[in-house]
Formats: C-alpha cells, sequence, structure tokens
C-alpha cells in the first residue's frame, strides 16, 4: 500500500532524501521555488561518477531529465546511495532480520535498554566509513520479535503484525488492554569499524507516523543530550521541542528504546483513533524512519512499515 507523505514541519530537500516519495515531492518542490531565480548547482553524471555544474535555474529539468541529479537526491536505481554537495557518493548498506552490531548489544544478546528485549530481527541501516548503525524491529510487547519477511528492493522494510491490544495469544507474558499488541525497537549506534566518533558527532532523527491510515503524516523528533536513560541522550519534537522519549538506554555511542503507539506523546498527534478507544483495531499502517546527518548531508537511513491487521 503506497501511503501518501506529509511532515509536520518544514523539512528541505536532505530530510527525507532516500525515502522515494518523499524525495520527489522535495526536488518538485526545490525546482518550483527556484524556477528562475539564477543559477545553482546540480550534480552532472559523467560515465558512473558525478561532478558540480553551475545552471541556470530555468534549465533546471532539462538537466534533470538527462540524469543529473540535485545534491542530496538519491543516485538513480539506488534506494541507498544519495549525491553529496560536493556530488561524491555516500552509501549504506541494508540487511534484514538481522542481530545488532555487538556494541549495541549485551554479553547476552539483548538490547541495552529494558529488560531482556532481544536484539535479533532488525532491519539494519550500515554506512561502514562512517561507523553508523541504524537499526529498527518489531516485537509483541513483552513477547517474541517479529521476522519480516520483505525486503529493501524499494528501500523500505516492512513488518505485519496483529491488531488488537497486548495479548498472550501473541506470546506476550501478560494481557494489558491499555498497550497496543506491538512495540517498534530502534537503535542508533555510532564509532563502529574503529571510528571514533559518538552520538554527539552527528544529527539523529526519528520520524513517527501518526495517521493510521494509508496516509502518512511525520512527527519528527531529533537526539539531543539529555534524559534519564543511561544514553544520556532524548529525543525532541521538532514543533515544540518538548522531550517526548526520555529514557534511552546505552552510552555515548549507543542509544536505544523500545516505543507503543498507546504512549501519551503517539495517541495526542493521531490524525485518527488507533488506541484503547478502539481497542487498537486495525487495519492500520505506520511508517517510521531513523536518520543520521553529518552537517545537513543525509549519511544514512532506514525506513519501516508496520502493517496492523487482523488476526486475533
Amino acid at each position: 500500500m503506497t501511503k501518501h507523505c506529509r511532515t509536520y514541519s518544514g523539512f528541505g530537500l536532505f530530510a527525507l532524501a532516500g525515502a522515494a516519495l518523499a524525495l520527489s515531492v522535495n526536488a518538485g518542490t526545490v525546482i518550483e521555488a527556484q524556477s528562475g531565480a539564477g543559477k545553482l548547482n546540480v550534480c552532472h553524471r559523467a560515465g558512473g561518477s558525478f561532478h558540480v555544474i553551475s545552471v541556470n535555474a530555468n534549465a533546471l529539468k532539462g538537466h534533470l531529465g538527462h540524469g543529473d541529479l540535485l545534491p542530496g537526491a538519491l543516485v538513480n536505481g539506488s534506494t541507498s546511495t544519495v549525491v553529496a554537495a560536493d556530488c561524491s557518493t555516500i552509501s549504506w548498506d541494508h540487511a534484514v532480520n538481522v542481530s545488532l552490531d555487538d556494541s549495541a548489544q549485551t554479553v547476552t544478546g539483548n538490547l541495552l535498554v529494558g529488560t531482556g528485549i532481544p536484539a535479533v530481527n532488525f532491519g539494519t541501516a550500515r554506512n561502514e566509513a562512517a561507523g553508523i548503525e541504524l537499526g529498527l524491529g518489531v516485537i509483541y510487547r513483552q513477547g517474541p520479535t517479529v521476522a519480516s519477511t520483505d525486503d529493501y528492493t524499494d528501500g523500505v522494510l516492512r513488518f505485519t503484525v496483529n491488531d488488537g491490544p497486548q495479548s498472550t495469544m501473541n506470546g506476550s507474558f501478560a494481557n494489558h488492554p491499555l498497550r497496543a499488541a506491538w512495540n517498534f525497537n530502534f537503535s542508533v549506534a555510532t564509532g563502529l569499524n574503529g571510528t571514533t566518533t559518538n552520538l554527539a558527532d552527528y544529527t539523529f532523527k526519528l520520524l513517527y507516523d501518526v495517521d493510521p491510515s494509508s496516509a502518512t503524516l511525520y512527527r519528527p523528533l531529533t537526539l539531543e543530550a539529555g534524559g534519564t536513560g543511561t544514553s544520556g541522550f532524548w529525543w525532541t519534537d521538532d514543533q515544540t521541542g518538548i522531550a517526548f522519549i526520555t529514557g534511552d538506554g546505552g552510552n555515548i555511542r549507543v542509544t536505544q528504546n523500545s516505543s507503543n503507539y498507546a504512549f501519551g506523546f503517539y495517541q495526542a498527534f493521531l490524525a485518527s483513533p488507533y488506541g484503547p478507544s478502539n481497542n487498537f483495531a486495525g487495519p492500520a499502517q505506520f511508517d517510521i524512519i531513523v536518520q543520521a546527518f553529518d552537517g545537513a548531508q543525509l549519511i544514512a537511513q532506514n525506513h519501516i512499515v508496520v502493517d496492523v491487521s487482523g488476526g486475533l
């Protein structure tokens, strides 16, 4: 199911580069806004590489039609390679149903947050050169992890879960009528492959979908220093500046959490009911994206979709 994309705040081209739908929308906005505005830089394709050229704004559409790209855009045919401002390429690799990096799990194979949440069945996006891993997974709350039967061919990994509240019928430890059946787990790890970077060296964003329908309405959060968890970082809402996710586990290089759509900061912004009032009924669909930026440049992105269907 294709979802129509909207965001709460005015993200530019870079913020959603890597999500094909959002990228096409933002690229169109850039073209329209700069049409007739003088010269601008594009990445000119020359064989298998790109270099910067300056073109008249009113010639931009023609250049894009011949395979040139705006900085920050996806390389044609790719879901995980973008062109940077200098027209070099930046890539990350996806993997499905894998364990997180050893630095992002305990010696017993669990997350660094919570009590016994397995660090398995994650979809990951890894930028090996930058030493960054972005992990997203789904779990039945207080129960088993959910494996995906999808891949990242289109840049998105899909998970399917049962609707309804937390239930032992899904393998959860206990019933809980005020919690959704499933959680999404996220993990941001830095300093991999011998790099000396940590969470403070990059900008990380978490975009969560607050429209349960086939449309998409993102609420963007940014990772900042603070919070009550062991990582020393929390996620603040871009629109209000309020800290929404405050208890991440981890350390200076890793931040993780497990989140449920019954929590107040989800319920407060939902475009239509998905909660205790309608028994967390499906069908519903939620997109979740984690991004890493070096300055304004996107350097890794992980995008999952959780399809909530009937089944209990």
